[in-house]
């Protein structure tokens, strides 16, 4: 007789009806005649206290069953269906598990795992048991459609969790210093002291360790600030956008004009003694070798 296990695994009242077909697992378990009929009769008293309502010892009676005769797989069937029924999802898992791992072939078990670990939220490990499930199974409509559900369910649960992401971001932004004009390029020197370029007051702001805020540099030279960089002695490099050069200015804040007739440059960056430009009137990034002047 061939059991429906799909059947017995979605409808309880159906177990009643395949207490005669006992299937295996294995080949490999060898068990007594005495064991097997041991079994069998613990199997039958489960499926009377199944009738019963008398779900924990019907239970009792299959796993009874099964430490007879290992491989009868409609003991675990029963056990997880009961399972299913009382709503312990989490105990009928791990008996599908089980299952399972003695036959990766038993697709029934497979997408039942699939079903409790998509009503458990757990989208993606539904995905994972649905995509071992080929496209000539019976129930194959059925794998479609949990499958599609798993994956609209899990993008809405990425995008809730990056929604939650950027709020949390959002709600722990802290404002270090207030009352910019236009603040632009920033760097640290190497004794902490920051400094930003305001582009529409023409000027370099200094704030020290103690979030002081003063003027850095106000000179006629600053014509729209942008980019700054700075090097190993803290020398500061500003990209002067609307005057379309590169200013230096020392630790000791003079201020001299370091390269001309650059095109609106706009971002600074120095490593290894290279200074890069990104030169946006021309579309370019340039170099400079700060130590041999190329």
């Amino acid at each position: 007789m061939k059991i429906n296990k799909f059947l017995i695994l979605n409808t309880l009242s159906i177990i009643v009806l395949f207490f005669t077909g006992i299937s295996c697992f294995s080949e490999e378990i060898e068990v007594s005649e005495e064991d097997i009929e041991r079994a069998m009769a613990a199997y039958k008293s489960g499926i009377d206290l199944t009738r019963s309502k008398a779900y924990d010892n019907a239970i009792n009676a299959f796993q009874k069953a099964l430490s007879y005769n290992p491989n009868m797989t409609d003991a675990l069937y029963n056990i997880a269906a009961i399972y299913v029924s009382q709503k312990r999802y989490d105990d009928a898992y791990n008996v599908y598990v089980k299952i399972i791992a003695k036959n990766p072939h038993d697709y029934d078990s497979i997408l039942q795992a699939a079903k409790i670990s998509y009503n458990r939220k757990n989208y993606s490990l539904a995905m994972k048991y649905l995509k071992y499930i080929p496209y000539d199974y019976e129930h194959y409509e059925v794998v479609q459609q949990l499958n599609r559900d798993a994956q609209e369910m899990l993008s809405a649960q990425v995008n809730k969790i990056e929604r939650a992401k950027v709020t949390t971001a959002n709600n722990n932004k802290r404002v270090l210093i207030d009352k910019f004009n236009s603040p632009a390029g920033m760097v640290v020197d190497s004794e902490g002291n920051m400094y930003v370029a305001s582009y529409s007051d023409n000027a370099i702001i200094k704030v020290d360790n103690k979030k002081n805020k003063t003027n850095f540099v106000k000179d006629y030279l600053l014509d729209g600030p942008v980019g700054l960089a700075i090097d190993n002695y803290d020398n500061l490099y500003v990209a002067n956008y609307d005057a379309n050069n590169i200013l230096k200015v020392t630790k000791a804040g003079q201020v001299s004009v370091f390269m001309d007739k650059v095109s609106n440059p706009y971002f600074l960056y120095i490593k290894d003694d290279v200074l890069y430009i990104s030169e946006q009137g021309n579309d370019v990034v340039m170099t400079y070798n700060l130590k041999s002047g190329k």
